[in-house]
Order: structure tokens, then sequence, then C-alpha cells
């Protein structure tokens, strides 16, 4: 539910004006919020895991192959929630 800033009556989601006091509604965007969040940090890590994937088969010193594929694929699907958040979220 919302309310208005002015006289704190409830107010629809299509309202523009407060039926109550007559004010002009002012709506604010709820910002990025958690799954945008999430979804940058879970294509920041994939991206990362993806290069250490590639990294393995070249040198000694990063996990094992089996271990950074494995990685990078649970982190494609958690990539691959995040955005469905995103998308359900938006719409």
């Amino acid at each position: 539910m919302e309310k208005c800033r002015d006289c704190n009556a409830t107010l629809k989601k299509e309202e523009k004006v407060c039926w109550s006091c007559g004010s002009a509604v002012q709506r604010t965007d709820g910002g990025a919020g958690f799954p945008d969040y999430l979804l940058k940090a879970a294509t920041f890590m994939m991206f990362a895991s993806a290069a250490f994937t590639v990294a393995s088969l070249f040198v000694s010193f990063t996990p094992g192959f089996l271990k950074c594929a494995i990685t990078t694929l649970v982190l494609g699907i958690v990539r691959s929630s995040a955005s469905q958040m995103v998308e359900r979220k938006k719409s």
C-alpha cells in the first residue's frame, strides 16, 4: 500500500492526485535493489571463474580444471536465476 506524503491517506497505484487532500502523488523509484546487485556480483564472479578455468589449463598455481569448471557452471546457474529475478521485479 502506498500512502500520501501530505495526509497519509491510502492511495491506489493508478492515482495521480490524492483523493483526500488533492496534492500530487510523488512516486519514487525503488533504486537498484538486491537482485540487481546479485546479478552484477554473479556476472563478475562467473567471468573471473571462467578466466581461472582457462588459466588452469596452462599454469599450475590455480585450482584444478574440474574445480574451476564446476564453479563456473554453478555461477552461471546463479547468474541465470538472478537475471530472472531482475526481469520479474521490473515487470
